[in-house]
């Protein structure tokens, strides 16, 4: 008469590969805090206020004298830095898997003179940046560092090739300005009535 019972070495064989299948999803998922050791798939798993811990010790390990500002209140910057040649730069971080709206660059230029700053920059991992965004960005000569850049910036680092690195963060994107304005639309206007929509006074 046969056995019909399952052979134990095959149910053995089958845990140890469960057991290492699971260390090795494990050991993927476990978080890198070596800023040295960081991809860009990393920073697209880290929290905001992770990403905001990373770029601190980058620009510090770049020779930027390096402020971390308060999670809350902190006025439209993440970091405020200071290059070799005393520039104080205000830097919003932007960790987002979205488009990257036009509400960036207001907050980090309301920071840029909130701090007395010299420079904004946006540091992204967004994919793409909407044209509103890019537009008010040449109007407030508000910089950028794209998720190309990003990825670049930590592939350097992995290679412990911190002057162009460092070169990366000096040369940000600065977008083009675009010609025209926004119509303005002039409020209506006569000797005894001034209106807009529906709203009047007489």
């Amino acid at each position: 008469m046969e056995s019909t019972s399952f052979p134990l070495w095959l149910l053995a064989l089958a845990v140890l590969l469960a057991a290492v299948w699971a260390l090795r999803i494990a050991l993927r998922r476990k978080k890198r805090t070596d800023v040295s050791k960081i991809t860009i798939k990393d920073i697209d798993r880290m929290e905001g206020g992770e990403f905001e811990d990373y770029l601190a010790v980058v620009f510090a390990a770049l020779g930027y004298e390096t402020y971390q500002t308060a999670k809350a209140r902190d006025f439209g910057a993440d970091l405020v830095v200071v290059d070799e040649e005393g520039h104080k730069w205000v830097i919003q971080a932007k960790r987002y898997s979205a488009n990257l709206g036009l509400a960036c660059v207001q907050e980090v230029y309301g920071a840029q003179v909130f701090y007395n700053a010299d420079k904004s920059l946006v540091i992204t991992s967004a994919e793409k940046v909407t044209e509103a965004c890019w537009r008010l960005a040449a109007a407030t000569n508000t910089h950028f560092l794209l998720r190309e850049d990003l990825e670049e910036l930590a592939s350097l680092l992995r290679k412990g090739k911190l002057e162009e690195a460092s070169w990366v963060v000096k040369t940000p994107q600065l977008p083009e300005p675009v010609k025209g304005k926004p119509a303005l639309i002039e409020v209506e206007q006569s000797r005894k009535r001034v209106s807009a929509g529906d709203y009047f006074y007489k």
